[in-house]
């Protein structure tokens, strides 16, 4: 019983640091655990959300909801090293809308959703729910 409170302190101890971005709870459920790794965080109007999926598989997923979800894409765009993408353009309500993914590590990539300027919550749930179900989808 004493190894396993000691355990859990250590599990806390982690978190900490982190700043309960998520990070820490991927060290702690090991990777594949689940497709959405952590608890989403929405700060200054941008939804954040990290995803137990290699950047490649991600970005169909994204680009599957903002199909699903009547999304226009105007501009789409990967970085050289292939770190980073994006995707911009309007919902079907008429916002602008910009979802970044940045890889993580092989198998975890961070997908960032913002709408319009000041960032719509419930917009942006939407989004990163429809991301997960595809995600989920492909296995």
């Amino acid at each position: 019983m004493a190894l396993w409170k000691k355990g859990m302190w250590i599990l806390l101890l982690l978190f900490i640091p982190a700043g309960g971005t998520g990070c820490a709870l991927f060290v702690a459920a090991g990777a594949g655990a689940a497709v959405g790794i952590g608890a989403s965080e929405y700060i200054g109007g941008e939804l954040k959300q990290a995803y137990a999926a290699p950047m490649e598989k991600a970005w169909n997923a994204v680009l599957e909801a903002a199909d699903e979800l009547k999304m226009k894409s105007t501009e789409k765009s990967i970085d050289n090293l292939d770190k980073t993408r994006v995707v911009k353009g309007r919902t079907y309500g008429g916002k602008d809308f910009e979802i970044t993914l940045e890889a993580l590590g092989k198998d975890v990539t961070m997908v960032k959703v913002r709408i319009g300027v000041f960032g719509d919550e419930k917009i942006s749930r939407t989004i990163q729910e429809t991301v997960a179900k595809n995600l989920v989808k492909k296995g």
